[in-house]
């Protein structure tokens, strides 16, 4: 066989592996995940339909990150779409498949993307409301969260700034602190809402106003998720020592009960040694958390069972499946380097390097092809 022709060979081997592996490697995530981006992605959101079944595969995704990076998972694979700015996004929150809201920015500029379900499209909008109107949002956003109908929702930013959505627009509510809010949340069926920040600042809106809650820490607070009025959780640290707070009827503690290595240890701790970054409730027995050093920790209804280093990088936004549905436990983990990984209800799945397994493919492909014709003629010349 002349080398021209084994090249162009060992070249098509490569192509066909190509395909091979990241259809293989794509369609489920019991085996990896594949990311589409190396570009840092700061939050994750499992959009739930009503009849949702429990399996993570079936339920569309959205994850966002720096550069305006959008990527969304359709049930089979994970893409990237086409942003409308270039700006860092830092959450993003669906209450369903079609309504969908993005926030970010950077400096003394905040963004706002909506998404309506029209050809995976995300629009700019102004906070009163108008697609393509820049009204100046003179903040960086950090935190959208939405009601299940849609109609009530509120953005938190830097300097304290908020916005509350009453089903047509964004209007701003502000000087309610001084302090940087970077996260916020709502419980279900009611209007009142909860947002925290730096120096472990925790807000209340109570329906009319926003009031400032006693908080048990100063260290900086990134993440909150509500049960319900007098049930909720809170986290943040920093200098990867991280910590945790607990809503019990109207006072918020540290909450001091972690276990480390396997689930169901009996050794418990009082302190985490990252920074933790995202939490996400299921139900009140049931709620994944994750951090710096690709820390994640899950809510047991007694304890945080914690694992340690998952990846080496940050894990910046999880998000799981929420109700009593079978597999509550699944849920997605993003952070650093465009890492995205999935509990496929038993174990974390690892990202898949996909171009690393075709190229070993056709590595190995290439060799056969080369090696073959001389290991024939080596046979012939012992017959």
């Amino acid at each position: 066989m002349k080398f021209s022709l084994k090249i162009t060979l060992a070249l098509c081997l490569f192509s066909l592996s190509l395909a091979f592996s990241t259809a293989a490697a794509q369609s489920s995530i019991d085996t990896g995940v594949v990311s589409p981006t190396t570009t840092t992605l700061n939050a994750v959101c499992v959009v739930n339909s009503p009849d949702a079944n429990g399996d993570l595969t079936t339920l569309e995704a959205w994850a966002v990150g720096d550069a305006g990076t959008i990527v969304h998972w359709n049930a089979n694979s994970w893409t990237t779409v086409p942003s409308p700015t270039a700006s860092h996004l830092y959450s993003v929150a669906f209450n369903n498949v079609t309504n969908g809201w993005a926030v970010g920015g950077s400096g003394n500029s905040g963004v706002i993307l909506h998404y309506n379900g029209t050809w995976n499209v995300w629009s700019r909008i102004s906070f009163s409301g108008f697609t393509d109107a820049f009204d100046t949002i003179n903040s960086t956003l950090h935190s959208v969260t939405i009601t299940t109908d849609g109609m009530m929702g509120w953005i938190v930013g830097a300097g304290g700034l908020t916005l509350n959505w009453n089903g047509d627009t964004w209007f701003a509510i502000t000087d309610v602190t001084p302090n940087t809010l970077r996260a916020v949340a709502m419980a279900h069926n009611s209007a009142e809402a909860w947002a925290v920040g730096d120096a472990g600042t925790i807000m209340h809106w109570t329906g009319s106003n926003w009031e400032t809650m006693t908080s048990p820490t100063n260290a900086p607070l990134y993440t909150i998720q509500m049960l319900d009025t007098s049930n909720g959780w809170v986290a943040g640290g920093s200098n990867n020592n991280g910590v945790v707070l607990n809503l019990n009827q109207s006072t918020w503690q540290v909450w001091d009960k972690f276990n480390f290595g396997t689930m169901n240890t009996t050794t418990p701790s009082q302190s985490v040694n990252s920074t933790i970054y995202s939490i996400s409730v299921g139900n009140a027995t049931s709620a994944w958390a994750c951090g710096s050093n690709g820390l994640v920790m899950y809510w047991t209804g007694t304890q945080w069972d914690c694992n340690i280093n998952l990846i080496s990088g940050n894990l910046r936004g999880i998000s799981m499946i929420h109700g009593e549905t079978t597999g509550m436990l699944q849920a997605w983990a993003v952070g650093d380097g465009g890492q995205i990984m999935a509990f496929n209800g038993m174990a974390w799945v690892p990202e898949i390097p996909i171009i690393a397994v075709s190229i070993l493919l056709a590595a190995v492909l290439f060799v056969v092809v080369l090696a073959k014709p001389k290991l024939l003629r080596k046979t012939l010349l012992f017959k």
